[in-house]
C-alpha cells in the first residue's frame, strides 16, 4: 500500500500525463522557486531492463532512459548498468555499453551532431548512471561510520570516468535520522570549479529520497540545470 506521500506525489505526477503502471518516481523541481521541471517514471523492470520516462508538466514525453542488468545481477542493483538516453527535444544522446572487457561510452549533442566515442577498460569503471544507488548500498557501513568513500563514474558527456567521492554530512532539518551524503570531485584541487551533489537516502530500506545538484537532463534551452528531487516507491 502507498504512504499517504507517495499518494500524494502520485497524484502531481500525474499532471505530467503518464498513467501507466511505476515502480518509482521523481518530482524535478527548482530549488529556487519549488517550479515543477519534470517528472521521471521508473517503469516495472522487463527482462533486465528498466525504462525510465520523462515528461514535462505540459505532457509531453521529453527524453526516455534505458537500464540494462548485466545477466545474472538482479535489476536494480548492479552498479554498472548499460545506458542508453536520448533527448527527444535536442536530439542529445548518452549511451554507456559493454564491449567486451571495454566499456564504450558514446555522446552526440542532437541528431544532426556527430558521435563522439571514447572506449575504456572495464576495471576502469566503478559506478554508472542509476548504479550509484546500489553502490551506496555496497558500503553502506562505510558511508554510515563516515568514510570518504572514492570512486570511478563513467561520463559519456565528457568521454572518460570521472573520480568522485562520497561522504556523509549533516542531515538538513526535516532530513534528520536520513543518511545525507555529499558528492564531490575526488581531486581537491578541481572542487572549487565544479558543484556538488547533496543526496539523502532513507535508512530503513536505503533507497535514495532526494537528490539536489546538476541533474543528467537538460533544460529546454540545451544547458544544464541544478534541480531537487524528490523519490517515491510503490
Amino acid at each position: 500500500m502507498l504512504s499517504l506521500l507517495a499518494a500524494v506525489a502520485l497524484n502531481a505526477a500525474a499532471h505530467c500525463g503518464y498513467q501507466g503502471e511505476v515502480q518509482a518516481l521523481g518530482l524535478a523541481r527548482d530549488p529556487r522557486n519549488n517550479n515543477l521541471a519534470y517528472c521521471e517514471y521508473y517503469l516495472p523492470t522487463r527482462d533486465n531492463r528498466t525504462r525510465v520516462l520523462y515528461y514535462n508538466p505540459q505532457g509531453h514525453r521529453i527524453a526516455e532512459k534505458t537500464l540494462i542488468t548485466p545477466s545474472g545481477q538482479k535489476p536494480r542493483n548492479a552498479p554498472r548498468p548499460e545506458v542508453v538516453q536520448q533527448d527527444y527535444r535536442h536530439g542529445e544522446e548518452r549511451i554507456v555499453r559493454r564491449r567486451g572487457d571495454q566499456w564504450e561510452m558514446r555522446y552526440r549533442e542532437s541528431d544532426t551532431a556527430g558521435w563522439e566515442i571514447d572506449v575504456i577498460d572495464a576495471g576502469e569503471l566503478d559506478v554508472i548512471d542509476a548504479g550509484f544507488d546500489p553502490f551506496v548500498r555496497n558500503n553502506w557501513d562505510r558511508l554510515s561510520a563516515g568514510d570518504a568513500v572514492e570512486f570511478n563514474f563513467a561520463s559519456p558527456l565528457h568521454g572518460r570516468a570521472v573520480k568522485l567521492r562520497a561522504r556523509k554530512v549533516d542531515c538538513r532539518g526535516e532530513e534528520q535520522g536520513n543518511l545525507c551524503l555529499r558528492v564531490d570531485l575526488a581531486q581537491a584541487l578541481l572542487r572549487m570549479f565544479a558543484g556538488d551533489l547533496y543526496l539523502v537516502y532513507g535508512t530503513e530500506q536505503r533507497q535514495l529520497r532526494q537528490f539536489e545538484g546538476i541533474v543528467n537532463l537538460l533544460d529546454d534551452q540545451g544547458e544544464s540545470q541544478k534541480l531537487r528531487i524528490d523519490y517515491f516507491y510503490r
